[in-house]
């Protein structure tokens, strides 16, 4: 299954990059993580293990797979969490949108579920994880949150 969000952010991409670029920066602008720490490794070093916690009490463990400084983006997988799929892989890319000073935000993701599945984790990855995820770094961004 693959599932896709963008959002147009309210801020330069510096900025936006700023405060996504550590891996486990995450805790300051999505409202879904409560807490997120590095298990092993660096922020910002590939192979690197984040854990997070999640509002609703579940927890997540996750790998920094790849990290550009460069390229405005990082990818990750899913080592262990609540959700019913395997062989997640998730980017997060962002662009510079120069009329404005904006940036695209991009979250995709790509895993294996059962067809039983696929709309719960729809809702779930796409809006409220991506979505709702993207909406909060635009808020922290623009002084919202």
């Amino acid at each position: 299954m693959k599932v896709f969000r963008s959002i147009v952010i309210d801020a330069p991409i510096a900025d936006v990059w700023a405060a996504v670029r550590a891996f486990d920066g995450v805790v300051n602008w999505n409202p879904g993580v409560t807490a997120a720490r590095m298990e092993s490794g660096s922020p910002t070093a590939v192979g690197s293990i984040r854990h997070l916690d999640i509002a609703d009490g579940t927890v997540f463990r996750e790998t920094l797979l790849a990290h550009s400084d460069l390229e405005y983006f990082y990818s990750y997988d899913i080592v262990e969490g609540p959700l019913p799929c395997s062989n997640y892989l998730s980017t997060h890319r962002f662009i510079a949108i120069t009329d404005g000073d904006k940036t695209l935000g991009i979250w995709q993701g790509e895993f294996d579920c059962a067809p039983e599945d696929e709309a719960q984790l729809e809702a779930i990855v796409s809006d409220q994880i991506y979505r709702d995820g993207m909406r909060g770094l635009n808020d922290y961004l623009t002084g919202k949150r």
